[in-house]
């Protein structure tokens, strides 16, 4: 990786030789570093765990005349503590982002965006970044843009590559028989327009197919998502819906699913509340033929669900019966100081009853405050209780006995940007 970044270097200083007296070079970067006292487990007889994070990119943007537009980002992520000892590395440094960017290329009315990027849409529900997380998202692929006044992308990206790169055409670099592709791939659009003062809506479909045959006769995932994202703003209300359905096949297994997430907010001077739910459909266990399971795989879902992130991954983490989250959230800052608050309230249940234990999953109580220390640094808090549901201690119940304790969970993060 190392020489990948060096190879992209190389070619910007070839352009600025070429191109001195057009190339306008910008430089930015960011670090952001946090400690987390994790204690999720819902035992109160064991030690809470602490971790320190740390996430650091310097990026390289070129722009060459109008027409044309390098970037290049490396990133560094890492745990305090995670190598062997203080003289070893771990060689961890990537291309987070490495892009070209044509801009009306043969005088069309269009932009292409080639390499590999952050792909940001919407509230990030569906296509996210990741920021929270010490190593973010970025995907490989092209991406074409129209429009000004709506804009529309339409985007081929690559997510798994099944086979090795073949550097020469030796015999003995091809497989024979030829084994089976298990690539994975996402095609799609997503369409964004001002429908009238104050109306924005969204309009998006994607196809995400997984080659692999896990059960040796389907392919793991053919799955095609539509949705729309609608905000609306009427003085001091304002309300944001989005919606989607998925369809395909899971392993061979009919997919029908849905995702539904209404919220509405009322803002005064500095003070804005909300209430909200959010309704993700899952599977019935008994019925086996059909996967009702809503699979939100690229969204950054901290934003959702709870901050504690025990349903980052909804389908696995709640085994796939779904999701339900009824929530309040509420926010104070002043514009006159740098401080800002704010505490949301969710009540979690399953969307499919279990066997077992039924659908309560617990209630979840987050608070953060934020110092805007300067001009794009910011130093945050946040801290976390979870009273957990007799569902949710079914999950975490052990062979050494129960978790049935409410759990915790703290951080304090400084992100800085230039």
């Amino acid at each position: 990786m190392y020489k990948s970044i060096l190879v992209v270097l190389l070619v910007f200083l070839s352009f600025q030789l070429l191109a001195q007296d057009k190339t306008v070079w910008n430089f930015d970067g960011q670090v952001q570093l946090r400690s987390e006292l994790d204690g999720r487990d819902f035992s109160n007889k064991t030690y809470p765990l602490t971790f320190t994070s740390m996430r650091t990119r310097i990026g390289l943007n070129a722009a060459i005349s109008d027409k044309i537009c390098l970037y290049a980002q490396a990133q560094d992520s890492r745990i305090f503590g995670e190598e062997p000892n203080v003289t070893s590395s771990i060689k961890n440094l990537d291309l987070h982002q490495g892009f070209v960017r044509l801009i009306e290329p043969l005088d069309l009315p269009l932009s292409v965006q080639a390499g590999r990027f952050e792909m940001v849409y919407g509230t990030e529900r569906f296509f996210g970044a990741g920021p929270w997380t010490y190593t973010g998202r970025s995907f490989d692929g092209v991406k074409f843009s129209f429009g000004k006044e709506f804009k529309l992308d339409l985007f081929a990206l690559s997510t798994y590559q099944g086979t090795f790169y073949v550097t020469s055409a030796a015999p003995s670099a091809y497989n024979y028989p030829v084994k089976s592709d298990t690539s994975s791939s996402i095609y799609g659009f997503w369409f964004n327009d001002k429908l009238c003062s104050g109306n924005i809506i969204d309009v998006f479909s994607f196809y995400d197919i997984s080659r692999k045959q896990t059960n040796n006769k389907d392919d793991d995932s053919k799955a095609a998502t539509f949705g729309f994202n609608h905000t609306g703003n009427y003085g001091a209300f304002s309300s944001l819906t989005e919606g989607a359905y998925q369809t395909g096949r899971k392993a061979g297994i009919y997919l029908s699913a849905y995702l539904v997430s209404i919220q509405g907010f009322y803002e005064v001077d500095a003070f804005k509340a909300g209430l909200g739910a959010d309704i993700l459909s899952g599977s019935n266990p008994v019925n086996k033929d059909r996967n009702n399971t809503f699979y939100c795989l690229y969204g950054t879902t901290h934003r959702f669900y709870g901050s504690m992130d025990y349903f980052y991954k909804t389908p696995s983490t709640t085994y796939n019966r779904g999701l339900n989250d009824y929530y309040l959230t509420l926010k104070f800052a002043p514009k006159e100081y740098n401080f800002a608050f704010g505490a949301n309230v969710h009540s979690l249940s399953a969307n499919s009853r279990s066997l077992v234990s039924g659908l309560d999953l617990g209630k979840e109580v987050d608070l953060t405050a934020s110092y805007n220390f300067v001009k794009r640094t910011t130093i945050t808090w946040g801290g976390s209780l979870f009273f957990p549901g007799t569902l949710m201690k079914s999950y975490f119940n052990t062979s050494k006995g129960s978790r049935d304790d409410t759990s915790f969970w703290s951080y304090l993060m400084i992100t800085a940007n230039f």
